[in-house]
């Protein structure tokens, strides 16, 4: 009785998306549910916030907020229904959103594991802006994947809204920077403490002004991103006992030592590109906080394993939020070679544990999830499950959701 109805502006990724919730709507009906064009004055209307200018819901987005880049409106009213969102991804997580709310399940990757309700009569009663707690949600094969299941977990992604609407970079990087620049290190050797691995003479002036020079040129070949990250080469090298890098009495810390060459990008970066991150994570001989103030556009991932320093968690997230810094997380549901993917030997594996953990991490702060994982979705996709639903709603129920699962999975 309801078309499907985007506007005449459409993008083709949007009318891909208004065509996938016409297919589960009728999957879930048994009814045909056309597709149309139209003002989104009536319909089961799909479209960005720019797609349908008339609507008068400009009030319910905050555009100019890059954090607020996958909020998305549901609201019924008497001729249909709104999917509208700030952007063609919140539009994705706005079809998703809607379809998860008349029962639909994505709970692992692949076909077996789609829940798709049967529900001959649709009725929708919502008025709902909603947006996620962690601007940024990764649940990454540390190992890679085989290519064959790309798809199946890019799926399921996208269906559990699992994205990141503000992108911040945090691998290790300097390697990279080694790379790009090598005939410059190779004529300045006193640009580096270490060569294998890489690890830079931060105390060296025209090694900060390379770094901020490769930073820069980055943000002028591709504008639009969030950030770039400036995290150390894995691995320690942090000494040099020929004493040519005198670092290790210039600084206070390999804290200090990071977060100086961060800050200075940071700075750089942000007078040509206002709003731009630099990222970098809090681990191994880099994760205690540093003695010195971080500036406010460097995100910092704190790790949760690899510490040093004798430092717990809570006292890293909580030391680097003191000095300024920005805070995400760097977690491990699942690392192989540690793990072995054994059921009960992972840390997904306890999926009470890992939603106890994002609800944590979240009230102290953290607003970034990247968290290495593996394709253990026997023993870890309960966590991994959970963990999708709590990085989007902090406040999300887990003994109800756990109670979900089992229900719609196994009946």
């Amino acid at each position: 009785m309801q078309p499907v109805v985007t506007s005449a502006r459409a993008t083709p990724s949007v009318k891909e998306l208004a065509a996938t919730l016409a297919h589960y709507l009728e999957k879930i009906s048994g009814a045909p549910f056309s597709l149309e064009t139209g003002d989104g004055q009536a319909g089961v209307v799909v479209g960005t916030i720019a797609d349908f200018p008339g609507l008068g819901l400009d009030a319910d987005f905050e555009l100019g907020d890059p954090t607020q880049r996958e909020a998305y409106l549901l609201r019924s009213h008497a001729n249909g229904v709104y999917l509208i969102g700030a952007t063609e991804l919140a539009v994705s997580h706005a079809v998703w959103g809607l379809l998860d709310r008349l029962g639909y399940r994505q709970f692992f990757p692949g076909r077996h594991w789609e829940v798709i309700p049967r529900i001959p009569d649709l009725t929708l009663a919502v008025d709902v802006r909603e947006a996620p707690d962690f601007y940024g949600r990764r649940i990454w094969y540390g190992f890679g994947d085989w290519s064959d299941n790309r798809a199946d977990k890019a799926a399921w992604d996208a269906r559990n809204r699992v994205a990141s609407g503000l992108s911040i970079h945090s691998g290790h990087a300097w390697d990279a920077i080694y790379s790009d620049n090598r005939a410059e290190f190779d004529a300045h050797p006193e640009y580096l403490m270490s060569k294998q691995p890489v690890k830079f003479c931060v105390s060296n002036q025209d090694l900060r002004r390379l770094v901020v020079a490769w930073a820069l040129a980055a943000f002028d070949k591709n504008p639009q991103r969030d950030s770039i990250s400036l995290d150390p080469s894995d691995g320690d090298g942090w000494s040099n006992p020929d004493g040519s890098c005198p670092d290790g009495t210039v600084y206070a810390s390999v804290s200090d030592r990071v977060v100086t060459l961060a800050n200075e990008v940071a700075a750089a970066v942000n007078a040509k590109y206002p709003g731009k991150y630099v990222g970098i994570y809090a681990y191994f001989k880099h994760a205690p906080p540093p003695t010195i103030q971080v500036h406010s556009n460097v995100a910092v991932g704190v790790a949760t394993g690899f510490i040093t320093g004798g430092y717990t968690f809570d006292q890293l997230i909580e030391g680097w939020s003191r000095q300024g810094a920005t805070v995400g997380v760097r977690e491990y549901y699942s690392v192989v070679i540690s793990h072995k993917d054994r059921p009960g030997g992972l840390p997904a594996g306890d999926p009470r544990a890992i939603a106890a953990r994002i609800k944590r991490q979240y009230a102290q702060g953290a607003r970034f999830m990247s968290a290495e994982s593996s394709n253990s979705w026997g023993p870890g996709g309960l966590g991994y499950y959970l963990a999708a639903r709590i990085l989007w709603d902090s406040e999300a129920d887990t003994e109800a959701l756990i109670n979900d699962f089992f229900e719609k999975a196994f009946g």
